[in-house]
């Protein structure tokens, strides 16, 4: 990050150069995370194929300021959890690079699937090194619990690695635009495609959901979800992540979640060029 001194800091977050994003519906549920990139408007379609997603996806907040230099640096934003009924309560964001996603999984098939899988070949951050694995819910799946493993490459490239069982399916783990992130396998320490997906038994209803692949960025929390809430790297000490480097064709975008339902989440991203 080339920035010689505080008073450059402040001349650089005051140059607003602002990525916005607002959802249109709210949470899926307390306390899970939900895909908020799926509530953008436009909304983006259900993919039919696992695809590259990138800065001119509708899943990216936007604009993404042009660079010349090739970087961008996260210095800060304006954010806000709006909750559509009264009450106060905590949220939070993850700010990631969406990197790839797919759907067409059942919630009822129980041998490993592979439609629309393997994932698509990775474009930035390409070692996979620090890259995680995520299930999107697009359709609501059963209402039966069950757990879920992948079968993924690593980022040293070693095959059939077996993802760490995780619950889907049941209360809190069915919802649309609910987000499951995917436990690696020990000493893993980041992913560069699916193979497939397996159901450790069936939710009872088929559903539709996905995979992606996604690099997180940075968390930025709130002790109350009312009003909206200015952050920067320096003064707040809400951001864990700022002044991260952001590449130029990143799909930056959020996951969230709060302690009440029925939240709204928008704001800008301030980046500078580095």
């Amino acid at each position: 990050m080339a920035l010689t001194d505080f008073n450059e800091y402040v001349e650089r977050l005051s140059e607003n150069r602002a990525s916005d994003f607002l959802m249109s519906g709210s949470m899926s549920r307390v306390g899970r995370l939900t895909a908020i990139f799926n509530l953008f408007t436009p909304a983006p379609a259900t993919p039919t194929t696992s695809i590259v997603t990138n800065k001119d996806s509708l899943q990216s907040i936007d604009p993404i300021p042009a660079v010349s230099t090739g970087r961008l640096t996260f210095l800060g934003g304006r954010f806000s959890f709006i909750p559509t009924s009264t009450g106060g309560g905590g949220a939070a964001g993850i700010m990631i690079d969406l990197l790839n996603i797919s759907g067409g999984l059942s919630g009822t098939v129980t041998t490993p699937q592979t439609t629309n899988l393997p994932t698509a070949a990775l474009t930035r951050y390409t070692s996979g090194e620090g890259v995680m694995a995520g299930i999107v819910i697009f359709t609501q799946v059963g209402a039966t619990s069950t757990s879920i493993q992948v079968s993924y490459t690593n980022q040293a490239g070693a095959t059939g690695r077996t993802s760490t069982a995780t619950t889907v399916g049941g209360t809190n783990f069915r919802e649309n635009n609910i987000f499951i992130p995917i436990p690696l396998q020990a000493g893993d320490t980041g992913v560069r495609s699916i193979e497939s997906v397996t159901l450790a038994s069936s939710t009872g209803g088929g559903g539709n959901f996905g995979v992606c692949l996604y690099k997180p960025l940075a968390m930025i929390s709130f002790e109350r979800t009312t009003g909206q809430a200015p952050l920067d790297a320096v003064s707040s000490g809400c951001i864990i992540g700022s002044l991260c480097e952001i590449h130029p064709d990143a799909c930056l975008t959020f996951l969230g979640n709060g302690t009440i339902a029925a939240l709204t989440m928008g704001g800008s991203v301030i980046l500078t060029e580095a």
